[in-house]
């Protein structure tokens, strides 16, 4: 496979589940400042911007801190490349490039949504709804994933197409729920994460509603539900966004798929790395398989959070190195 045409698969998968991440992003924490009238508005914003890492790039183009300029930066700014309006733009601009090895269906999915963002500004999303349009986005997201599971022959460009794509979820779960620690700052210990009494952080007691908005914006409320009888915590629900081996969207699953993805495409047989991307997927998916709750909130849920973030940047910068190159 030419390793142009293994890049622009690797980057559609990236940047479909880049738009539909930033949307729930955005959406849930609109919607929970909403709900939370203590959350003041420079603090529900302030923390995506910090966690995010464009808090210099939005200070230096825009002069308040608002709903207005927020959404127009997250959904609509071109000069962001994290965007939605930049990913499903560079989605197309790669899936265009190789019309030839994806499906017909695929094409035009992801040309009627980039062709569909042009209804779309930012003074209609505050006219109609930012939850409208933010639903829009997850829903086009899903239909493009769906058609391509369907329609996508299993090969090589699927699996660089799902490398990309679960590689990026991986990197999104982790923010998002870094995004929720950074709101609420609690002081876990040990012994109070998973057990029935709360940690207290800087602001008191875990906001229970909080972390529900957590498991609402990556899909996880009802499997949550399902999977914890005894109620909401902040340790369990990081439990399950972390370590869940059966959830789409929890950092385990995740890496555990972009693994499988990476031993397909290299044949890889036995448990021996064929190359540096394999090693770095692989490593962290065993720590991830051994690890506990515990280990990780008693270490420090933020730093972790943080380092996997930055492992993921460099399995990235792995996979670049060894098919990527053009």
């Amino acid at each position: 496979m030419l390793s142009r045409h293994a890049d622009s698969a690797f980057w559609i998968g990236r940047y479909i589940e880049r738009a539909e991440a930033t949307a729930r992003m955005i959406d849930v924490h609109y919607h929970y400042g909403l709900e939370s009238p203590l959350v003041g508005e420079t603090l529900r914003w302030s923390s995506i911007l910090a966690i995010s890492d464009t808090e210099k790039k939005y200070r230096d183009r825009y002069k308040t801190l608002d709903e207005r300029n927020i959404i127009h930066f997250f959904a609509f700014d071109q000069d962001n490349p994290s965007s939605i309006a930049s990913s499903i733009n560079f989605a197309r601009e790669n899936a265009r490039s190789i019309r030839d090895a994806i499906s017909s269906e695929m094409w035009q999915t992801v040309n009627k949504w980039y062709l569909g963002m042009r209804s779309w500004n930012v003074d209609t999303v505050l006219k109609v709804s930012p939850h409208s349009f933010f639903t829009w986005v997850k829903n086009e997201s899903h239909l493009f994933q769906g058609i391509t599971n369907r329609t996508l022959m299993m090969g090589e460009t699927r699996d660089f197409h799902d490398a990309g794509r679960f590689l990026e979820r991986a990197d999104q779960s982790a923010r998002i729920l870094d995004v929720k620690y950074h709101d609420l700052l609690p002081s876990f210990t040990k012994q109070t994460a998973i057990a029935d009494d709360e940690p207290i952080g800087v602001g008191g007691t875990v906001d229970d509603h909080g972390w529900l908005a957590v498991l609402k914006s990556v899909g996880a409320f009802e499997m949550f539900r399902k999977t914890y009888h005894e109620g909401v915590t902040a340790g369990r629900v990081a439990e399950f966004l972390i370590l869940n081996p059966k959830f789409p969207a929890s950092v385990r699953h995740s890496i555990g798929r972009v693994d499988g993805c990476l031993k397909r495409i290299s044949s890889s047989n036995d448990s021996s790395p064929r190359n540096r991307a394999e090693r770095s997927v692989g490593k962290l998916y065993q720590e991830l398989n051994y690890m506990s709750a515990d280990e990780i909130i008693g270490d420090g849920l933020h730093e972790f959070l943080d380092q996997v973030q930055n492992r993921c940047t460099e399995i990235g910068e792995d996979i670049r190195e060894c098919y990527l190159r053009i």
